[in-house]
């Protein structure tokens, strides 16, 4: 999912950080990379038995923005083991849709939290690009 801001003055920088502080409050281990305007945050789950990756794009200026959650196996409703799954039912396949069920739900509730703690950083960095300018132009003179 994609998420655009218009007119918020948010310093890039500052809000990769604190969506970065997101993951490891989840069991999440993160890198961050520069990329052409913006930044990637990469995350992957510490849970053993649940691996969940995602990557966080963030790109643009502070007036206008784009933050985008790529969950890693969220391409479809059907993934290849819950295909596996339907077919051999009869034989103990069952355990391969409920378990890829599961990990579909807590790709989705993880999501869910990603995005209202997005919504809060952007809601509290408004204005945050002006304020960091101006410190740095203090800075060096």
């Amino acid at each position: 999912m994609r998420s655009q801001w218009i007119a918020k003055n948010v310093d890039l920088r500052i809000l990769t950080e604190r969506i970065k502080q997101f993951f490891p409050e989840t069991d999440f281990e993160t890198a961050v990379e520069g990329i052409q305007q913006g930044y990637l945050i990469r995350a992957a789950s510490k849970i053993p038995n649940l691996r969940l990756k995602t990557t966080v794009r963030i790109q643009g200026r502070p007036n206008d923005f784009m933050v985008e959650f790529l969950a890693g196996g969220k391409r479809g409703y059907l993934s290849l083991s819950m295909i596996v799954g339907y077919l051999t039912t009869m034989f103990g396949g069952g355990y391969l849709i409920s378990k890829e069920a599961q990990k579909q739900e807590n790709l989705d509730m993880l999501e869910n939290d990603f995005w209202k703690h997005v919504d809060l950083q952007v809601a509290d960095l408004v204005d945050s690009s002006a304020h960091s300018q101006n410190q740095s132009k203090t800075a060096t003179s």
